[in-house]
């Protein structure tokens, strides 16, 4: 079985898995490399699911966060008078499933509760719920110990079908829904980020006893973890029945997790410049993606116009003119210089002209460097600050709690 796009050819050497209107092959390419390859079946799927393919396929196409699986390749596969689109993406050879069939250690369950936190917290910034978060959809790549969130679509259950296997009370179908929430089984129900949170708390809790929760004797973190025991309670929260209870975003569960000393956990944020989800500490400034360079300049009268590549701030101007040891190769300094927006302008007689020009060029970079270091330094105290905070917020919370528990009236 072979699949063409527009420069590789791909050949089919296993089944993965999938289900009535779609396939997952393992393949290989001309040079021998192995591809997990998506197919959705035309013949058997209806317009919408065939729509969620097609969105599935665009958001993983244009996505580069690493707990995201990307699409590297697609095409179209063509049986007789049926077409079917089909992508291609890296081969991961585990699941999630498998991590907790093998069982995952306590001191580690954090740390990849946070990729998944980072993947799905990546979708819904770029205003994508998953819908359907299991273990069976988050992907695990051994070389870089890494989870990954897979299944952006076509993996998504009909909400009929979940209907009509709760009304019916069909446990066989239902099994397969064992991570759906509340409003998922009820029809008219709203269904946004808060569902996803739902999923995710019980999978944070399977991730540490085994189990998923199931009414409210389920089994908890604290009785096999009892140094995470401060996790029930965000557990509780995510898996409150009505949405309206639960946590508003990944960004307040990861909030919760900060606040308690969980360096690994990072807030995110969606970057302009990228076009994709990065951490809160990443710089994303235009002055330190393309610095500022020397582009043309003007002489009129004695005074010389210099014009700069791109606009500058003020905080820049003070980088340029606190710049620290600097020589000139003319007579000038930097506080003779008068900067704003992407003009620089000075007092230039003819003949210091192109020293001047030399000047500047040379102070550039050096500028550039200052104030880029100048960023980070306050990007990371900013970091540390807000850290900070929340753990004085969590010891707060926690105090409030106790007296609440202890003291009797």
């Amino acid at each position: 079985m072979l699949f063409q796009t527009t420069f590789a050819t791909y050949t089919k050497v296993a089944d993965i898995g999938g289900g009535g209107s779609g396939r997952i092959f393992g393949v290989v390419d001309e040079s021998g490399d192995s591809w997990a390859l998506k197919l959705l079946d035309s013949g058997k799927a209806n317009k919408d699911k065939s729509k969620r393919f097609k969105n599935e396929l665009q958001f993983c196409l244009k996505n580069k966060h690493p707990n995201i699986v990307t699409v590297m390749d697609h095409g179209i596969f063509v049986d007789g008078k049926i077409t079917s689109p089909f992508y291609v993406m890296p081969r991961y050879q585990s699941s999630m499933r498998k991590l907790l069939e093998s069982g995952i250690s306590s001191d580690k369950v954090l740390k990849f509760f946070a990729n998944i936190l980072d993947g799905v917290e990546a979708a819904h910034l770029q205003e994508v719920v998953h819908r359907d978060l299991k273990p069976e959809n988050i992907l695990y790549d051994a070389k870089k110990d890494l989870l990954l969130v897979a299944d952006f679509g076509i993996a998504h259950f009909e909400e009929d079908e979940l209907f009509t296997a709760v009304e019916t009370k069909d446990s066989a179908r239902l099994a397969n829904f064992q991570y759906a929430a509340p409003e998922q089984r009820k029809r008219g129900l709203g269904v946004d980020r808060r569902t996803d949170i739902y999923a995710l708390g019980l999978i944070l809790n399977e991730m540490f006893t085994g189990q998923v929760p199931q009414g409210t004797r389920y089994k908890t973190v604290s009785q096999v973890a009892p140094e995470y025991a401060y996790l029930d309670d965000l557990v509780m929260r995510m898996l409150s029945q009505s949405s309206e209870d639960r946590f508003a975003s990944i960004e307040e569960v990861k909030q919760q997790l900060i606040g308690r000393k969980n360096e690994f956990v990072s807030q995110q944020r969606l970057s302009e410049l990228r076009e994709t989800v990065v951490p809160v500490t990443e710089i994303d400034d235009p002055l330190i993606a393309d610095p500022p360079r020397l582009v043309r300049f003007d002489w009129d009268e004695g005074t010389l116009t210099l014009f700069l590549s791109r606009p500058v701030n003020s905080e820049w101007i003070r980088a340029l003119k606190n710049m620290g040891g600097y020589r000139s190769l003319s007579s000038k300094r930097p506080e003779d210089f008068s900067v704003s927006g992407d003009k620089v302008v000075v007092a230039a007689p003819e003949n210091e002209a192109q020293r001047i020009v030399n000047t500047l060029k040379e102070w550039l970079p050096t500028a550039n460097q200052v104030y880029k270091n100048k960023v980070l330094q306050e990007k990371k105290q900013e970091e540390v600050a807000k850290r900070q905070q929340l753990e004085r917020e969590i010891k707060q919370q926690e105090a409030r709690q106790r007296v609440l528990k202890n003291v009797k009236i």
